[in-house]
């Protein structure tokens, strides 16, 4: 055989050669468990992590690995370790000992007097691995529950966010923004161009047309903060 021709050739090259071939393989098989494991189709996986399906396709037959930002993307959303998707450990949980921040889940905000911002909690708590907060202060985060559908299918109703308090975003990011029509905030794409009198809140479901905020209303809006990661509930 090939294989073992080249094995009597080059031991140690053949043997990288083959921890990679089975880390490939390891991958492949452990992200296909998980994905099922939550009830997800490929279609469904590829829509969480922005990535075509043809990519998930490729990931799950062992054709292509991700590259190491995904794969702790990956890890983060099923609440593994890097080292079990490659197969190089057996648990399935992430450590015990990983640092989390615990924030309430808010059902709506409302802009208060100045910069303030009052919230609405649901009782319930979002755990936090550090790594996603990062060098982020705790009391500039918040987490929000989406509501409604006009957002999907990347955020869908019932999926938490977790939102960097400020009081302007670029355009073309994801934002929670309260105007007299949304006084307890919605989560919407913002575009704008520089010198118009006016904001477009766009939702990414196309059953829902562009909301053009201008006039009275644009005095009145108020961007709460930008929406800087997607936990789904599953």
């Amino acid at each position: 055989m090939l294989l073992t021709t080249y094995i009597n050739s080059d031991n140690i090259v053949v043997q990288d050669l083959y921890r990679e071939i089975i880390s490939f393989m390891d991958f492949a098989t452990r992200l296909k468990t998980l994905r099922k494991k939550y009830n997800l189709t490929q279609t469904e996986f590829s829509k969480i992590f922005d990535i075509g399906l043809a990519t998930v396709a490729m990931w799950e037959s062992s054709k292509r690995r991700p590259p190491a930002n995904m794969l702790m993307r990956i890890a983060e959303h099923f609440r593994v370790t890097i080292d079990y998707l490659l197969g190089t450990e057996q648990n399935l949980s992430l450590s015990n000992s990983l640092d989390m921040i615990r924030l309430p889940v808010l059902a709506g905000v409302r802009a208060g007097f100045g910069a303030s911002v009052e919230t609405i909690e649901s009782g319930e708590y979002q755990e936090i691995p550090s790594s996603i907060i990062g060098s982020r202060q705790a009391d500039d985060l918040m987490v929000l529950e989406v509501e409604g559908d006009s957002m999907s299918p990347k955020f869908l109703h019932g999926d938490r966010v977790l939102v960097l308090r400020q009081t302007s975003v670029d355009s073309g990011d994801i934002a929670i923004v309260c105007y007299e029509d949304f006084e307890n905030g919605t989560i919407k794409k913002v575009h704008y161009e520089n010198g118009c009198d006016y904001v477009d809140l766009i939702p990414l479901n196309p059953k829902y047309a562009p909301i053009r905020v201008q006039d009275e209303q644009l005095e009145g809006m108020r961007v709460i903060g930008k929406v800087i990661y997607l936990f789904r509930e599953i």
